[in-house]
């Protein structure tokens, strides 16, 4: 799989035993994130899926995403749940609008099982938040 520039948000994927990890930088701000986002996170789910990985995504490095994207990656994450995907998000917690938005995010989808949250401060271990 390969990664995506979308504006100025780019995502990098790196294949591990058992896992796709995906690097989220830049930012999202585009009016509707989801013409771009949607095809490629359906393919993450439907790779991981085939696969039996993991998606780990890591967004420490985003400088800043709109609320079109927080509705985008809601909706990936329903689609990850019902495709039996285990999904890993991480999260700079020094940055309070991540914590705000992730924390949801958790709060949300901690009855489906399938998502874990770590917050991770500065060179701190990545502390679970669901």
């Amino acid at each position: 799989m390969h990664g995506l520039s979308l504006g100025d948000l780019n995502i990098e994927v790196q294949e591990f035993p058992g896992k796709l990890v995906q690097i989220w930088k830049g930012s999202s701000n585009s009016r509707d994130p989801s013409v771009g986002l949607r095809p490629f996170l359906e393919l993450a789910v439907a790779e991981a899926s085939t696969r039996k990985l993991v998606l780990e995504l890591h967004f420490e490095d985003l400088g800043h995403f709109n609320s079109s994207t927080v509705a985008t990656l809601l909706r990936f994450i329903e689609k990850a749940g019902q495709k039996g995907v285990k999904l890993v998000l991480y999260y700079n917690g020094s940055q309070r609008w991540q914590g705000h938005n992730f924390e949801a995010i958790a709060l949300l989808n901690k009855a489906t099982g399938n998502v874990e949250v770590h917050r991770v401060d500065g060179g701190a271990a990545p502390e679970k938040v669901t």
